[in-house]
């Protein structure tokens, strides 16, 4: 049995996968304490593990921390995959392959094997990454914008009179879209401009492609984002999960 771990920006998430499949999963905010996710993590693992197959985006640090996490409570040494620049049949269109994160080159390979055409990979993280790939698995790039949550932030220091603001969870209809207060203003722009953003990008990507793709959408907010979008998706909220199982089913 393996067991794979993605570890965004935010928070750390596992899984076990079997056969390519994935099965049992969890997760834990480490952007407080390290220790708490790690110690979540470890507490969660089965005895029977043989191998960890991990996704990494916050460094070389953390990439110890994990190591030396599973090395003391469970005697394996972790595999962390690395952006190539051609895999699992998706050719990445970086041209540094190295400068494309990890988790987006998964979960781009992750997509390769639900999607029959082009497919669009939407992660609605703290920052929310947009890439899209060919019906013959060809990267033709991707978009990285400011999370809602970042979008706000931003005004509150930016400003002298905004104040902090959460984006708004669901779209609102006709001139509700509008703010009465500032609080709904900034909210529901940041999540307008955001949506807009992707759809023009989806747009993008059908009239070039030649065919409306499959849109799959994945992340912490990826439910929050999805109230907005003006095109379908299909919320895969394992998405980076499900490419490592598949990683490790091909004997990689």
């Amino acid at each position: 049995m393996t067991i794979v771990i993605d570890i965004g920006n935010t928070r750390v998430k596992w899984g076990l996968a079997q056969s390519g499949r994935l099965g049992f999963t969890g997760s834990e905010m480490h952007i407080d304490s390290m220790d708490r996710a790690m110690h979540a993590l470890s507490a969660a693992l089965p005895e029977s593990m043989e191998d960890a197959l991990v996704s990494n985006v916050m460094g070389e640090t953390v990439a110890s921390r994990l190591a030396d996490t599973l090395r003391e409570g469970h005697g394996i040494k972790p595999r962390f995959v690395t952006t190539a620049a051609e895999g699992f049949g998706v050719h990445c269109g970086y041209t540094d392959p190295a400068q494309l994160g990890v988790d987006r080159w998964v979960a781009m390979i992750a997509a390769r094997q639900l999607a029959a055409g082009p497919v669009c990979v939407i992660d609605a993280g703290t920052a929310v990454t947009f890439d899209a790939v060919d019906a013959g698995g060809r990267h033709v790039g991707g978009l990285i914008f400011a999370g809602p949550r970042i979008i706000a932030n931003a005004l509150d220091r930016g400003t002298e009179q905004i104040g902090s603001t959460a984006a708004a969870d669901t779209r609102p209809q006709g001139l509700d879209l509008l703010g009465t207060a500032t609080d709904d203003a900034v909210g529901h722009g940041a999540m307008l401009g955001l949506a807009a953003a992707l759809y023009a990008a989806v747009t993008a990507v059908a009239a070039e492609f030649g065919a409306a793709p499959m849109v799959l959408l994945t992340g912490g907010d990826a439910e929050r984002v999805r109230a907005w979008l003006e095109t379908n998706a299909e919320l895969r909220p394992d998405l980076v999960l499900e490419g490592l199982a598949y990683i490790a089913s091909q004997g990689a």
